[in-house]
């Protein structure tokens, strides 16, 4: 049975002696896993359709779970992020998210969306950081462990000092919090809860340090840590 369905390539590996194996997210079918055959050999006229951030009209052919590059329409590149290091590892923190973090095969037009959007923004040159804190907030929300930083996730208290307590699974308050737990800043909370209210869009108009930027970006990273496993293009682009 042959697919069509609008898809990003967020990730290739080399398969065999000339393939590859691209994970697509899919607006249709979600995280899905794509054999394509041939495009390591030399003139391969569907390479581009394994390169990273490639947004494309794929058509695959299914056998089950399996799928398989038959053609593809480019409908965006992106390859420009490659071009700004700092726009890239925001893109490869957003696709790590989805790659290591979504179950195979189920779909979500949010993250499809949003996806889009991201990576249109970080092309247009809006602030990495920024959009990378956009879209964390927001995946974590789609997974089911939203951070609220607008009050406290034990006893809902509001106004209060702010800690990161992995242990407890969220953002708590001074007397609800464990031994090992966070403070997180006052103007931390303040830019996440600012990020979170705004479409993606929106954005651009934020004049935020970058030092603010990266320490809620700590915080967020911290979270994730510990709820599925360390983002490491996040630890890169923390570095830059």
């Amino acid at each position: 049975m042959d697919v069509t369905t609008k898809a990003v390539a967020l990730k290739a590996t080399d398969y065999k002696e000339n393939d590859k194996l691209v994970c697509l997210y899919s607006l249709e079918q979600g995280k899905i896993s794509v054999h394509a055959k041939g495009v390591r050999k030399g003139g391969a006229k569907l390479k581009f359709a394994c390169d990273q951030f490639c947004f494309g009209q794929y058509e695959l052919a299914q056998n089950g779970t399996r799928f398989t590059l038959k053609t593809c329409e480019q409908l965006h590149s992106f390859y420009e992020l490659r071009e700004d290091v700092f726009a890239y590892f925001a893109a490869c923190v957003i696709a790590e998210c989805i790659v290591n973090y979504t179950e195979e095969g189920e779909a979500d037009a949010g993250v499809f969306v949003t996806l889009l959007k991201a990576l249109e923004q970080l092309l247009g040159g809006v602030n990495a950081l920024l959009i990378t804190l956009k879209f964390i907030l927001e995946f974590l929300k789609w997974e089911g462990f939203s951070l609220d930083f607008s009050k406290c996730s034990v006893c809902g208290a509001s106004n209060v000092p702010l800690f990161l307590d992995s242990q407890r699974g969220g953002v708590v308050c001074d007397g609800c919090r464990s031994a090992d737990s966070v403070r997180v800043d006052s103007a931390v909370v303040s830019l996440c809860k600012m990020v979170e209210s705004l479409p993606m869009e929106k954005i651009k108009n934020l004049n935020v340090a970058d030092s603010l930027s990266k320490q809620a970006l700590q915080v967020c990273g911290r979270y994730i840590a510990h709820s599925f496993s360390p983002l490491k293009s996040l630890s890169e682009l923390l570095k830059l």
